[in-house]
């Protein structure tokens, strides 16, 4: 397979003259109607810079050296693998989990993508925190360190203000805990998309013409919900989360050109059911949302999920997007998974080593996986069932056959169940969210 200048190192594929030397981004930006970029002459990256709490700048983490126990160094034959982690809030501390599991099968990534709450752990890990280090912090975390209400913008500009949340909050807990450094200063690649709100085209902080910004802007750009945060602003545009066109990014990972992707889908719900939805415009505005985030996704994961992308979700659908409450299941939700996916998965499980890469310890179950491939069961109640043919039209993997598109054929319009075990499907309710009648019927979720 064709090589992607990506799977070089960041440092290497800087000016040889200048890798010793700091990469120009910018400094702190200000937060009023938006989240402004750096001015020119702003202190590079590298450079100490001072803490929002005037603490010294020795206690703020700095770029380390890659973490052996999570990537390695390449090894000649070793398939490429591109880790995607996926938008969803809190959910994403899934995330942590996966990258355990990551460690204890003994899988290295060569590159990083994140979206949303996936480029904050995406950032982390490629900038050489320890999976310790990283529970620590989210541990830690607190709706108040990132949520504090403009009562000040309400009362002054009322509905003008930009968001409903203080975007200067949230980017200053980025400054403590995110890496200081550019995105030239990582041993492993990492790129996180944002929308451009101008075009409403995408961006991925990173890549070619993209990575002229600090790690702190771009994941504030990838993580800034509508009307929640202030949107950045480069001084051109305005930039907002990634996840409102692409919450989980296969189709720029695809561009990398790896061996293998590990993609980590958060939005995955055991049951298809109503939403508690109230008529209020905070309601109204969050709803829209996820709907537009379901269809968006449920496409890329039509189009672009194959036998070389190990699609890992976990069952963190039923969790609200803020909910800061048990942050040591969520994560343990996301090391069950992977395991389950990765000890499995024809691309991955190959991959797989024996021993717990942090121990050198024998791992029962990991030589020989234990977990067998999962699946969807599906049915259809034939009594709701009105043959409108939607489900085969949302079902990319022929799950279904719609009576009224049988050519030729008559008697009963009623679809038919073509896998009553799905071992294809993506898990994304599709086909049970668009019937009108509630008669689909998925299993095994």
């Amino acid at each position: 397979m064709e090589s992607s200048p990506f799977f070089q190192s960041s440092r290497e594929r800087l000016d040889p003259e200048s890798v010793d030397g700091p990469v120009e981004a910018g400094a702190d930006a200000p937060g009023d109607a938006s989240i402004d970029a750096p001015t020119k002459d702003a202190p590079s990256t590298g450079a100490p810079r001072s803490r929002p709490d005037g603490a010294a700048d020795a206690e703020r983490p700095t770029l380390a050296a890659p973490a052996a126990s999570v990537r390695g160094e390449s090894e000649p034959g070793r398939p490429r693998v591109v880790l995607v982690l996926g938008g969803g809030g809190m959910r994403g501390m899934a995330h942590i989990g996966v990258l355990k599991a990551l460690r204890t099968l003994g899988i290295h990534y060569d590159a990083v993508v994140g979206t949303s709450i996936g480029s904050l752990i995406g950032a982390m890990a490629a900038g050489g925190y320890s999976i310790e280090r990283m529970e620590e912090i989210i541990t830690g975390i607190e709706k108040q360190h990132y949520f504090k209400l403009n009562f000040s913008k309400f009362l002054l500009k009322g509905t003008r203000t930009p968001s409903m949340y203080s975007g200067r909050t949230f980017r200053e807990r980025l400054e403590q805990i995110l890496p200081a450094c550019g995105f030239g200063d990582f041993d492993v690649p990492f790129f996180c998309n944002a929308v451009r709100l101008e075009t409403g085209g995408s961006v991925f902080w990173g890549s070619p013409g993209f990575g002229d910004i600090s790690v702190v802007d771009a994941v504030y750009s990838s993580c800034a919900l509508p009307a929640i945060f202030e949107p950045y602003h480069d001084g051109s545009y305005h930039y907002m989360d990634g996840g409102l066109v692409d919450s989980l990014p296969l189709r720029f990972a695809k561009t990398l050109r790896p061996d293998v992707i590990i993609a980590v889908d958060l939005t995955v719900k055991q049951t298809m059911k109503m939403p508690n939805y109230k008529s209020r415009w905070v309601s109204t505005m969050m709803r829209s949302f996820e709907i537009v985030e379901d269809a968006v996704l449920e496409n890329a994961l039509h189009m672009h999920v194959d036998y070389n992308v190990a699609l890992v979700q976990p069952k963190v659908g039923h969790l609200s997007r803020f909910d800061f409450d048990d942050v040591p299941h969520i994560v343990e939700l996301g090391e069950r998974a992977t395991l389950e996916v990765l000890t499995s998965h024809a691309a991955t499980r190959e991959l797989v080593r024996a021993t717990d890469a942090s121990t050198g310890e024998a791992v029962e179950g990991l030589s020989c996986p234990a977990h067998p491939r999962d699946y969807v069961r599906v049915r259809i109640d034939r009594d709701a069932c009105v043959g409108c043919g939607l489900c085969e039209m949302v079902c990319e993997t022929d799950a279904f056959w719609a009576g009224i598109g049988r050519a030729g054929e008559e008697g009963d319009p009623k679809a038919t169940v073509r896998k009553l075990s799905n071992y294809e499907c993506t898990r994304d309710h599709a086909c049970a969210r668009n019937c009108p009648t509630g008669a689909v019927r998925l299993g095994n979720l």
